[in-house]
């Protein structure tokens, strides 16, 4: 666009975006009803946007926000308060769910919501285990052995210890990648430890509700030594899809792939209909019985909660 420059959003607060351009950082506002297109989302820039600035000829850090470029990738959830889809992260290629053993609890069906959603928006997914030095389950373990199986990435580390960090860094190098997970998981902790003086506050998790307070408020990229690209997310309890129906979930399940296609009616919702293959696989034991839960529960939800975005 003429008499604009391009630049990368890092974060957004109330209605300021920082905006790094041309080796500077930016202060910017959106210009006028440019953006009226997405009213429908809950934030219409986020953390990885490229956007097209109009420098303040008066004050060359200020600008205004002209337009936002066509998303490469999207991760995204469905925010119940503002009632509208909520974009976490733009243009980014990873999507790590940040998990632990416990303190908080490991939560599977928090791991395949994130997988649906990294899949729908065009993201890779990775398993995250932090807290590697506590005892793990043997569920726990036995399900990151079903998602390594399944030909996901999973990871251990521990923040505490510096076990992994190294490999993880190897992992994520020259990638964007955005991290989510749980309240009281790590995820500050994790960065923290990988890069000494960024100073990222951390929580404690409660005794009494076992689960962690939120500590990063809203969503930053992180740009960081060693060419590293991190977006942090505000913990969160409950992860809603957005912009996903109810019929293309069976899709973005990994594990459903090879049996959809054997269902005796096409397209099926693999809801108990006659001749579904996928819940024969199921019952046979082909098809772990939460995996199925977790699908169960995410269709159902979409179905009893139709909004836009989702139908």
């Amino acid at each position: 666009m003429q008499g604009t420059i391009s630049g990368e959003v890092l974060y957004g607060i109330n209605t300021i975006y920082s905006v790094q351009a041309d080796g500077a950082l930016m202060q910017c506002r959106i210009k006028g009803k440019v953006l009226r297109e997405a009213e429908r989302s809950y934030n219409p820039i986020a953390p990885g946007d490229v956007v097209e600035v109009i420098p303040d000829t008066l004050s060359p850090r200020e600008g205004l926000i002209a337009e936002v470029r066509a998303r490469r990738t999207v991760l995204s959830r469905w925010n119940k308060k503002g009632r509208a889809p909520q974009v976490l992260a733009a243009n980014a290629d990873l999507a790590v769910c940040v998990t632990s053993p416990a303190s908080p609890p490991f939560r599977p069906r928090f791991i395949d919501r994130l997988i649906v959603a990294a899949s729908a928006g065009g993201l890779r997914p990775v398993v995250l285990l932090n807290k590697a030095d506590l005892p793990l389950s043997a569920d726990a373990e036995e399900r990151l052995g079903h998602y390594a199986r399944m030909g996901y990435t999973v990871h251990s580390c521990s923040a505490v210890r510096g076990q992994g960090l190294e490999e993880l860094a190897q992992m994520l190098r020259g990638l964007t990648a955005v991290f989510v997970g749980q309240s009281g998981v790590g995820k500050s902790s994790i960065l923290n430890s990988l890069f000494p003086g960024l100073g990222l506050r951390v929580g404690n998790v409660s005794a009494k509700h076992n689960r962690g307070s939120h500590t990063t408020n809203f969503s930053s990229l992180l740009l960081l030594e060693g060419g590293l690209r991190i977006i942090d997310t505000p913990g969160v309890r409950e992860l809603e899809l957005a912009d996903v129906l109810p019929e293309e979930v069976g899709y973005h399940f990994r594990d459903f792939v090879p049996f959809a296609g054997e269902c005796e009616f096409q397209p099926c919702l693999h809801a108990g209909e006659p001749g579904c293959a996928v819940l024969a696989a199921v019952e046979s034991g082909q098809i772990h019985a939460d995996r199925y839960e977790s699908y169960r529960r995410i269709i159902q939800e979409l179905q009893e909660n139709r909004r836009p975005g989702n139908g």
